[in-house]
């Protein structure tokens, strides 16, 4: 069986601004995981444990339904807090301009299957304790809109995740192109 998750890769040149980010959630008084800079992915869908058999029927599909999406344009923007703000167990990142992505969601969730949410996010932080509410609630309310940055969507990863005590190894098994 293998772990897998579609995505999309966030592109280096938004990592700098990312991890800035990250560095100031540091400073606050939390217990929690920060998503490694390599790993900074918006998800698609997650499929979870697949068997090996039907890893090339997945790869056929992702493949057919790119073939009819164009190429399109998001931006990362305003911070996200989930659940909520009394209540925070992730910090991340909005996607704006995001009809075309979720479009992208629904289209590839439907054909595959898989969780997945329209409204996805890039996931700064899974906080599991925040020592300092106060700390907290200003570093939301400096950082509600946050801008981090746009790009191009081009393309979208079939990604096995394997899991370690240091945190997920992730692999890229398929790369299908948006045209």
């Amino acid at each position: 069986m293998l772990r897998l998750f579609v995505c999309v890769w966030v592109p280096d040149k938004l990592k700098e601004r990312i991890v800035k980010l990250q560095k100031e959630i540091m400073e606050i008084p939390i217990k929690g995981k920060l998503v490694e800079e390599k790993n900074f992915h918006l998800t698609i869908t997650f499929l979870g444990n697949v068997k090996e058999d039907e890893v090339d029927s997945i790869k056929k599909k992702l493949d057919l339904v790119t073939k009819n999406i164009k190429k399109f344009k998001i931006s990362l923007s305003g911070l996200k807090v989930i659940p909520n703000e009394s209540y925070v167990r992730v910090l991340g990142i909005n996607v704006k301009d995001s009809e075309k992505i979720i479009n992208l969601i629904r289209i590839i969730g439907k054909e595959i299957g898989g969780k997945y949410h329209e409204m996805t996010k890039l996931t700064l932080c899974r906080v599991k304790n925040v020592e300092d509410k106060r700390m907290l609630k200003s570093f939301i309310e400096k950082n509600r809109n946050v801008e981090i940055g746009g790009f191009e969507i081009e393309n979208i990863s079939l990604v096995k995740s394997i899991l370690t005590k240091s945190g997920p190894l992730y692999k890229i098994v398929h790369k299908s192109e948006l045209q």
